[in-house]
């Protein structure tokens, strides 16, 4: 009787083992994507935006609308930087994650691997996502162009934040809506007699996100992904959006802007690693 509890102990204990030996044989052979712990932060003033520096940047979603004409044209320069810095910041490295995740994928495949249905899943959301079937062109329609095109972008197409559809929509890129069915409002232009509306959005983030995307698979921008692709720094890159803006100078503005405001020294700085959150392996066992 004793030696056959010994025997079911035993047994119980080896198919013990090989469970977590496959579950963690699996763990290691899928990609750990972290996270980033965003803080919420109710923004009605200026007094309210934190102060970014450009080794460590605070991942904090600002929840409200701050009026920037209210504020003198210096300070609102550097009180706009700090406000949407960590938008893009947190953007850039959630698409360096998934980049990574394409990247882990792609090797599995070259060499023959097994691909578990978490990554597969992964793979085809990223495809219907950025519209290609191609892993290449998957990967440069990813990959993110430094925080400094993107920080001055947003100065031009809001006026540091002062523009109608940033205070009332969050749209600091001036991104039009051609559909009914997304958040959007009508605007009035002087020099239009057309119907025009821009897209409205419930964060700062989520109107970063949408300008990265845009970018991303919009057929005119292929000359800019491909450069962006092969590492040009943002001062060569303004000169692959022409379609972007109308203006004639707008290479030249955007430059101006990236060098009076020393802007290029952010395009390096990552997330304070005391808020980002990876998944553990106690964590992937619950869960699978």
């Amino acid at each position: 009787m004793l030696r056959t509890i010994f025997h079911l102990i035993l047994s119980a204990i080896l198919i013990t083992m090989l469970y977590f030996f496959g579950k963690t044989k699996q763990y290691y052979s899928l990609y750990c994507q972290h996270n980033i712990v965003v803080k919420n932060i109710d923004a009605h003033s200026a007094d309210s935006i934190i102060t970014q520096s450009d080794t460590l940047i605070t991942p904090i979603n600002y929840l409200g609308t701050i009026d920037f004409r209210q504020i003198d044209s210096e300070v609102r320069k550097k009180k706009f930087i700090h406000y949407l810095l960590p938008a893009i910041v947190i953007t850039r490295e959630r698409l360096m994650d998934d980049l990574h995740h394409v990247e882990f994928i792609e090797d599995k495949i070259n060499h023959k691997k097994t691909i578990y249905t978490d990554d597969s899943l992964f793979l085809d959301s990223m495809i219907t996502k950025y519209k290609t079937d191609s892993i290449l062109e998957l990967k440069k329609r990813i990959y993110p162009h430094p925080v400094s095109l993107a920080l001055t972008q947003a100065v031009l197409e809001s006026g540091w934040g002062t523009s109608s559809i940033a205070r009332k929509g969050n749209n600091l890129f001036g991104i039009m809506s051609f559909s009914p069915d997304e958040s959007r409002l009508k605007m009035q232009f002087n020099d239009s007699e057309d119907d025009i509306y821009l897209r409205t959005y419930n964060s700062i983030i989520e109107s970063v996100e949408s300008y990265y995307l845009l970018i991303s698979r919009v057929s005119s921008y292929k000359k800019f992904r491909d450069k962006r692709w092969e590492g040009a720094p943002s001062s060569k890159l303004v000169y692959f959006l022409d379609s972007y803006h109308e203006t004639k100078q707008y290479a030249e503005l955007a430059n101006s802007i990236i060098k009076n405001n020393d802007l290029a020294r952010y395009d390096i700085a990552p997330i304070n690693p005391l808020y980002r959150k990876f998944i553990s392996l106690y964590t992937f066992l619950r869960k699978n």
